[in-house]
């Protein structure tokens, strides 16, 4: 009788384990395919801020929305593109400013360059000296 109970117990604990194992496995695929729309989020509107800029030389409310967004989106991403929230500035300010940039080529360039490599530091910084110019 007490070699029975035991193994009623430890079939309870399995259960209550697997259970639990396959909630939190669960969990971890939801995560990760949040975290990837996230991602591919960051590089989309990316991409729309290229093309916004492509119109316009001098940026309009909608670069500085877009940029908006990927300031906010690269604060989530894994990615690691830690330059969002500066470029959403560079953005701002020339809105303000009402400049053109200059090299908009070369600019439109290393956004779509950093669609593909958005961690690349270098290239961050060689945008962030074309933005300022």
């Amino acid at each position: 009788m007490k070699n029975k109970n035991i193994k009623t117990l430890l079939l309870i604990i399995a259960a209550v384990l697997l259970t639990l194992n396959l909630f939190q496995f669960n969990n971890n695929v939801s995560h990760n395919r949040l975290m990837n729309r996230l991602d591919l989020n960051l590089t989309s509107e990316l991409d729309g801020l290229r093309v916004e800029l492509e119109r316009s030389s001098t940026p309009s409310i909608l670069a500085v929305e877009q940029a908006s967004k990927v300031a906010a989106l690269s604060t989530y991403s894994t990615l690691g593109f830690d330059y969002g929230y500066t470029l959403e500035t560079r953005i701002h300010d020339k809105y303000v400013q009402n400049e053109p940039f200059k090299e908009m080529d070369q600019i439109q360039e290393l956004l779509l360059t950093l669609q593909k490599d958005p961690a690349n530091q270098e290239l961050q910084q060689r945008l962030d000296l074309l933005l300022v110019k």
